[in-house]
C-alpha cells in the first residue's frame, strides 16, 4: 500500500515567515498529482490552517476541489493545534466520536488506519485525555482480536525529540499514552505525526514513528536547550512517502520544490547481476 503523509500546511491569506503557504501547498499537491497518483491514500495531519480561519479552510477547500485528486482519492484531513475544531467541522464534513472529537478508523488494503484528535483547543501543546484514550483503547483492542495491523495518525510528537521549544509544546498526555502503546505494541504498526515541522524517525513504546517537515516553514532543529529559539529559513519543505506491507514500512522524504534540481541518468544495457 502506498501512503502520501503530508503535515502542516499552514494555509493563510499573508505570508508565514517570509513564505507563500498557499503557493506552497499548491506545488506540493501538484507534485502528488504528477508523481503519486498511484496513492491509496493521502492524509494530512493537522495544522491545516495557520490561525484556523473560516476563510482559510475555505480557500484550502477550494484547492482540494481543484486537484485531481479529488476525483479518485480525497485526502483525510486531521486537525492540529493551529487549527479550530468547530470552525473546521463547519466547513468540511468531518467523522467524530461520540465525545466530539474528530477522530475515526479507516480500513485499508494494510490494515487500519486510526485518525487521532490530540488538539488541546487554544494551546499549542496537545492533550490525549481520559475519553480519547478509551476511544483509542476499543479501536486497538478491536484490531488486534481482528489479526490487524493498525497505523495510528495524530498531529503533535507523541515523544520527547530533544529540542526544547517542541518537547514544551508537544503532548501534555504523552506519558499515559505511551504506556498505552507498550500494551498494543505488537498491534500498532506505525506512528505518523508531524508538528515539529523537520524530518524524524524513531520508535516509542516498541512502536516506529516518522514525520515529514512542513510544506511551508521547514524548521531546523535545536539541541541547545533554549525554549525561545527556533532555527528557520530557506529549508526545503517535503512530505512522505511511504510503502506499508505485511513485512516492512518504508518511508520516503520528498523535497517536492528541489524536484527541478534532479539529473535523471539512464544505463544503456544495465545488468543488475
Amino acid at each position: 500500500m502506498k501512503l502520501v503523509h503530508i503535515s502542516d500546511i499552514h494555509i493563510h491569506a499573508e505570508p508565514i515567515l517570509g513564505l507563500d503557504s498557499i503557493a506552497n501547498f499548491k506545488k506540493c499537491l501538484a507534485y502528488v498529482e504528477t508523481h503519486d497518483q498511484d496513492a491509496d491514500r493521502v492524509v494530512i495531519t493537522g495544522d491545516l490552517t495557520h490561525l484556523g480561519l473560516e476563510e482559510s479552510y475555505q480557500e484550502l477547500q477550494a484547492i482540494l476541489a481543484n486537484s485531481s485528486l479529488k476525483d479518485r482519492l480525497e485526502p483525510r484531513l486531521m486537525i492540529g493545534n493551529h487549527d479550530n475544531r468547530e470552525i473546521f467541522a463547519s466547513v468540511f464534513n468531518t467523522r467524530r466520536d461520540d465525545a466530539g472529537f474528530i477522530q475515526w478508523t479507516e480500513e485499508t488494503p494494510a490494515g487500519v488506519f486510526v485518525y487521532m484528535d490530540t488538539v488541546d483547543q487554544g494551546r499549542h501543546s496537545g492533550r490525549y485525555c481520559e475519553s480519547r484514550m478509551a476511544w483509542l483503547r476499543s479501536v486497538l483492542d478491536d484490531a488486534r482480536g481482528k489479526g490487524q495491523k493498525a497505523y495510528l495518525f495524530m498531529h503533535h510528537n507523541p515523544v520527547r525529540v530533544h529540542v526544547a521549544n517542541a518537547d514544551i509544546i508537544g503532548n501534555v498526555d504523552e506519558r499515559a499514552l505511551q504506556a498505552l502503546l507498550s500494551e498494543y505494541n505488537d498491534t500498532a504498526a506505525h506512528l505518523f505525526f508531524g508538528h515539529c515541522h523537520y524530518t524524524l524517525s524513531g520508535a516509542v513504546s516498541g512502536v516506529p514513528y516518522s514525520a515529514p517537515r512542513s510544506t511551508n516553514h521547514s524548521c531546523w532543529p535545536d539541541f541547545s536547550g533554549q525554549i525561545n529559539r527556533m532555527g528557520h529559513g530557506d529549508l526545503a519543505p517535503n512530505y512522505n512517502v511511504c510503502f506499508l506491507s505485511e513485512n516492512s514500512t518504508v518511508v520516503h522524504s520528498i523535497d517536492f520544490l528541489d524536484a527541478e534540481k534532479v539529473k535523471w541518468r539512464v544505463e544503456e544495457g544495465f545488468d543488475h547481476h
